[in-house]
């Protein structure tokens, strides 16, 4: 089978059968010249019928790969957005517990500057006291040697006499007993300070190296869950192109073509922004070199989304919870796999046409198809559903040319990238390499 790309062309046959095409390949293209025909010969009409039912049998084949690659892609994410989950939770717990110890860290830090004070104090008093005693263990070694205690005493005039003079000698003794128990209690508080003071100081080194040792291990574990981002990234644009990529809802919105007042849809003089949110992820590639179509914009769930111009609303998904993940294939209700909740807009901008493509959006909030908007309208609010890992919105643009929006409208085949690719290969679909359809470069159109 040759590996080429499938476009499925409508021929009317006597069979009625559906020619599938593949504009690239010389083959197709003659069986494609010779079936649109009229006036076929039978043997061409049976040449048709044999190319169409091998070809049928071709995409038969090739639809089943598509949907078991898909599979095994969907299957991939899904790990990798678990795991990435699970490093997130752990590296959440790992912060927590950091906090909880700097914190600790914090308070020990202070308590050993209140005990060096403290023990600071104590050392003065016991040195005041010291001398205190030192002074009085002097004096009295110089004026009371035993003997001269004795003739002290016995210098007594009478036995009253006697008595107050050995009751003085007590007080005097007395005083120095307290004052040595004083000096020795403020010495025994001095050393449990001083022992407290180490314990606290060897604990804030523990809890120091504890601190470097979590930082470390989340250090580890956000290098792990970039690897496995990356990885997801490489695969997300490949998912969405193996997805649904024709619109669900295009019977309906052929229904309410006939309803839609095209005529006071003016054109306008540029791309209006979506929000104040900030540029994350630009296009075309992911900082892991991923295929990213689009640009995202960040912001807080439920920020307006701002229409890029004048238009209509060609899609709108709805039905996905803003409980996005990566590897999440939700889009709505008739949208793009993994685009969760979103709004396809058609506008002119400065006489050109383009779709513009606004992913994630929050459940509840993506405007209604059919809508004609004004440039600035809400079309919905930024929310985290389908393949998302935060709340962001997704925009992609298409050039589609310079046909009239009514025009186009009634033309359109209900596929979401608009002729112009999904996946890697709609890098060759950019609108510097070919002419409408094309992808031009968000950043580009909005200013970024």
């Amino acid at each position: 089978m040759k590996k080429v790309g499938l476009i499925l062309l409508s021929v009317l046959l006597l069979t009625g059968m559906v020619l599938p095409v593949m504009a690239d390949d010389d083959e197709d293209v003659y069986y494609l010249t010779m079936c649109s025909g009229s006036n076929l010969s039978e043997e061409q009409k049976n040449e048709c019928k044999e190319y169409a039912s091998r070809r049928n049998s071709e995409l038969a084949q090739q639809l089943s790969d598509i949907k078991v690659k898909r599979q095994e892609i969907e299957k991939d994410l899904a790990k990798i957005g678990q795991e990435i989950r699970g490093y997130d939770a752990q590296i959440a717990q790992l912060t927590a517990q950091i906090s909880e110890l700097e914190a600790q860290i914090s308070e020990k830090e202070a308590l050993i500057a209140q005990l060096e004070i403290q023990i600071q104090q104590k050392e003065d008093e016991i040195a005041a006291l010291r001398e205190k005693v030192e002074q009085r263990l002097v004096r009295s070694q110089q004026t009371m040697h035993t003997n001269q205690f004795l003739d002290f005493l016995m210098g007594a005039e009478d036995f009253a006499s006697l008595l107050r003079r050995i009751q003085g000698v007590n007080d005097i003794m007395n005083y120095d007993k307290k004052s040595l128990e004083e000096l020795k209690a403020l010495m025994d508080a001095l050393e449990a300070d001083k022992t407290q003071l180490a314990e606290e100081k060897a604990g804030l080194e523990t809890s120091k190296t504890e601190v470097e040792a979590k930082k470390a291990e989340v250090t580890q574990l956000r290098v792990v869950a970039k690897i496995a981002q990356e990885a997801a990234e490489k695969q997300a644009a490949d998912l969405e192109a193996l997805g649904n990529q024709i619109t669900a809802n295009l019977s309906a919105f052929k229904s309410l073509l006939s309803s839609i007042d095209f005529s006071g849809i003016d054109s306008s003089t540029g791309f209006t922004k979506p929000n104040g949110g900030y540029l994350n992820n630009g296009t075309w590639y992911y900082s892991s070199g991923g295929v990213h179509l689009g640009m995202d914009i960040m912001a807080g769930i439920g920020t307006p989304i701002a229409a890029a111009g004048n238009g209509v609303i060609l899609n709108s998904a709805d039905g996905c919870a803003n409980n996005g993940h990566l590897g999440n294939t939700c889009g709505g209700s008739g949208g793009s796999r993994g685009g969760g909740n979103q709004v396809y807009l058609l506008t002119n901008i400065n006489g050109t046409t383009y779709a513009v493509k606004y992913l994630h959006m929050s459940p509840g909030s993506p405007i209604a198809t059919g809508s004609v908007v004004s440039a600035g309208d809400q079309i919905g609010t930024v929310g985290q559903s389908g393949n998302a890992s935060a709340p962001h919105t997704h925009i992609e643009v298409f050039k589609l040319g310079t046909m009239s929006i009514e025009s186009y409208a009634n033309s359109w085949n209900g596929d979401l990238a608009f002729g112009a690719g999904w996946g890697s290969g709609a890098l060759s679909n950019t609108c510097d390499k070919r002419g409408a359809p094309c992808r031009v470069k968000p950043e580009t159109a909005f200013g970024y």
